[in-house]
């Protein structure tokens, strides 16, 4: 951060103090944590946006995944940069070599840009996503690294306007953009949603970056003669790499082990994500903001000119009594402005602890992550100071200082992290918050001990001249300035170009080799089933499952009637009897529909409805009589209920009679009436009795109206059989008339008239003997 505090000087030293100030505090803000800004708001406004068109929350979920791996991963890929860029941007100015600084920002970008693309493009090539999608997070994931370069280089601009205009712009076109695709998607290219959000959102950042450099270029004139000179100060200043990694690694390498150890998973099978505890530490992270904005401006505004005072006199004209003089200013000024800060930032923590229940209850955000989220504020506070006592210690050039210290959070962060994830979910965060705790412990007791050698180890290193650069070095910046990656990276796309990156895709979005849906990331299509056709639990949309056995009807066969392979059971083909097949299409009609012209579900091709314009249904129920039968009688075959068609020819019989040997108009074949032998007509009601039985007390189907049985309470049937006997004669051998097998009555036989003693004519006696 050093260099930052060059042009705030002169606006807070306005005629017009409070309006200078509140210039200064904005222009501050742009160029410390434009990023940020840009990042939360543009990011907070998609989302908000996106819940009109109710984007689901797998959807959400990637969209903040890719955003959150470009934020993290661009700062670690610039953080190795950053520290030894602004060296070299410092010495340049210190040796008034001006003409040097656009040819380093145009090396920097060269260089981040290559490193960006490649890394970026190998890491999401492996993702399940469309190649748009790859292609808008390779966008973002470069812009981003671009910016933070840009940010090196814009501390020296003096247009604080233009600055906060092109983050202002930036920031409105991701959101309008976002806006317009979300409400208005554009037809021709089939992508969703998510793709529209990332892709504005990637526009926004890239356009600030172009804004910004623009300005850059045409701010810094000159040409250097080599644009990679800063790489020789990897030799003499590799420690600032270092050190700029070890502390991005320190501040997200919590992160990095929650995803191993934590509640995490792996989406699109590019990004192991935990949703949670990332936006936790994400937006405890914005909540430093302040800290950073007030280091930017009161302490560098402030400490500078005593900086720059104490160097002056000890490194030139300086006696022993005026560079102790300034060195204990130069103390009392950071110790109070460092305490305030930290009071400042502890009291902006507290609120938004003491506020998050009511901001969390408002939003309906979930309470785990309100605990994640307080816990992440205390550790958020002690990083932020850490970083700020880093830039202190660089300011010093004590990199060994800075280097114990930035070792120390990566270390204890990933110590921490995994010990605290094995014990459990409900202990997530605290390895961040001791990691985090104890090495700001770490730099407050290192801090002041600073101030007790200064003297001396200014003085000690005058005597030397600190050597910088190499053989080896040079050489590569001069190839790399002679565009040699040009070739490298031609060379590289060949090689990647030759490979099978983007894999295939099928029309419901299953890659045929990773067998994972692009849609949902995942194994499993929208609908919930694989690229088998399965669901989690082993079941196909028709309800088999893989032994072939239906979960439904717990048979082989599914409602339909149709077995795993698609046979019907009935048919034994592989069509049903109305002609359809598992795939609902009519084999019979070669069209979706039956011959009666009713689709699977029942639906009519012409009237849209279960009934056609006669009012049948496809099972040929009718729609006014809710029977198989119309007013007329007749069903949709054109036969009545007494088995005939409208040509009299009986379809049952095969004759022009029914089972009951009536023709169509109700006249009985033999009788040659309107009723049969028994007396019954077509309707069942009997002409002799006036009812509906005959004389002997029985219906037409034979059934006794008084036993309601096929026998009457005598044993004998409607047709005269005999319920013991099974013949047309009782025990006795009479018949149902009286008559015996010879047609006597009983007592009307010769030899059956008896005296008055009990014997017949014959002398037999009535009891037999």
């Amino acid at each position: 951060m050093a260099g930052i505090g060059f042009e705030l000087k002169k606006l807070f030293l306005e005629q017009e103090k409070l309006f200078g100030n509140i210039k200064a505090l904005v222009f501050s803000a742009a160029i410390s944590v434009g990023p940020w800004i840009i990042t939360s708001t543009s990011l907070n406004l998609l989302i908000l946006i996106s819940k009109s068109i109710n984007l689901s929350r797998t959807e959400q979920t990637l969209f903040m995944s890719s955003i959150f791996y470009a934020f993290i991963f661009s700062q670690i890929l610039t953080g190795a940069f950053q520290y030894l860029i602004t060296r070299y941007v410092s010495d340049c100015i210190f040796q008034e070599k001006i003409h040097k600084i656009r040819g380093a920002y145009l090396g920097s970008i060269k260089l981040t840009g290559i490193l960006s693309f490649f890394i970026s493009f190998i890491f999401i090539s492996r993702g399940h996503l469309s190649p748009a999608y790859k292609s808008a997070f390779v966008l973002l994931f470069m812009s981003m690294c671009l910016s933070w370069i840009t940010m090196i280089f814009v501390s020296l601009l003096k247009k604080y306007h233009f600055i906060i205009f092109s983050f202002f712009l930036g920031n409105m076109t991701s959101v309008i953009l976002g806006y317009y695709f979300l409400k208005y998607p554009v037809s021709f290219i089939n992508e969703t949603p998510t793709f529209w959000m990332l892709f504005s959102y990637s526009a926004g950042i890239f356009l600030n970056f172009v804004l910004t450099s623009m300005y850059i270029l045409r701010a810094f004139q000159g040409k250097g003669k080599n644009q990679f000179e800063f790489l020789v100060y990897l030799k003499g200043y590799f420690s600032l790499v270092s050190i700029g990694i070890l502390y991005i690694l320190g501040v997200w390498g919590h992160v990095f082990m929650n995803w191993i150890v934590g509640d995490s998973y792996l989406l699109a099978n590019v990004f192991i994500i935990s949703p949670l505890y990332e936006v936790a530490v994400f937006y405890s992270y914005c909540t430093a903001i302040p800290s950073i904005i007030y280091f930017t401006i009161f302490l560098e505004t402030k400490f500078l000119p005593i900086y720059k005072e104490y160097y002056s006199r000890i490194s030139q004209t300086g006696r022993y009594e005026e560079i102790q003089d300034s060195l204990k200013r130069m103390k009392r000024i950071l110790y109070q402005e460092i305490l305030y800060a930290m009071e400042l930032q502890f009291l902006i923590s507290l609120t938004f602890i003491l506020l998050a229940n009511v901001i969390f209850s408002h939003f309906d955000m979930d309470s785990y992550l309100l605990d994640l989220f307080r816990i992440t504020i205390f550790g958020t506070f002690c990083a932020i100071f850490i970083s700020i006592l880093i830039t202190l210690f660089l300011y010093f050039d004590l990199r060994l200082q800075s280097l114990i210290l930035s070792t120390t959070l990566f270390g204890t962060s990933l110590i921490f992290t995994y010990f605290f994830g094995k014990l459990g979910k409900e202990f997530t965060g605290m390895g961040f918050f001791l990691s985090s705790f104890i090495s700001f412990g770490l730099a407050i007791y290192m801090f002041p001990k600073i101030f007790d050698t200064l003297n001396y180890t200014t003085m000690f290193r005058q005597n030397f001249n600190y050597k910088v650069g190499g053989v080896f070095l040079k050489k590569i910046s001069l190839l790399l300035d002679r565009k040699i990656y040009i070739g490298i990276i031609v060379g590289l796309l060949f090689i990647l170009g030759s490979c099978n990156i983007h894999a295939a895709y099928d029309k419901r979005g299953f890659n045929p080799k990773t067998r994972n849906n692009w849609h949902t990331m995942s194994q499993y299509d929208r609908d919930g089933y694989d690229i088998d056709g399965y669901t989690r639990e082993g079941i196909n949309k028709r309800g088999f499952n893989k032994s072939r056995l239906n979960t439904a009807t717990k048979t082989p066969y599914d409602y339909a009637g149709f077995d795993f392979d698609g046979i019907h059971k009935e048919t034994k083909k592989s069509y049903d009897e109305r002609g359809f097949n598992v795939e609902l299409y009519n084999i019979l009609t070669d069209s979706p529909y039956d011959k009666n012209g009713f689709d699977h579900s029942g639906i009519h091709k012409d009237t849209k409805k279960e009934y056609d314009h006669n009012g049948w249904n496809y099972y040929g129920l009718h729609e006014k009589t809710k029977d198989y039968y119309n007013p007329e009688g007749w069903n949709v075959e054109g036969i009545n209920k007494r088995g005939f068609n409208k040509d009299g020819w009986n379809i049952e019989t095969k004759s022009k009679y029914d089972g009951g040997g009536f023709d169509l108009s109700g006249t009985h074949k033999v009788t040659k009436k309107k009723y049969d032998e028994r007396g019954f007509d077509v309707n069942q009601y009997n002409h002799f009795t006036h009812s509906l039985y005959d004389k002997y007390g029985f219906n037409y189907e034979g059934i006794n109206k008084d036993t309601k049985r096929e026998y009457d309470k005598n044993g004998w049937t409607y047709y005269g059989l005999h319920e013991k006997t099974k013949t047309y004669y009782n025990p006795q051998g009479y018949n149902r008339e009286g008559f015996d097998r010879e047609g006597y009555r009983k007592g009307q036989r010769p030899e059956d008239e008896y005296d008055k003693n009990g014997f017949n004519k014959k002398g037999i006696y009535i009891k037999g003997y």
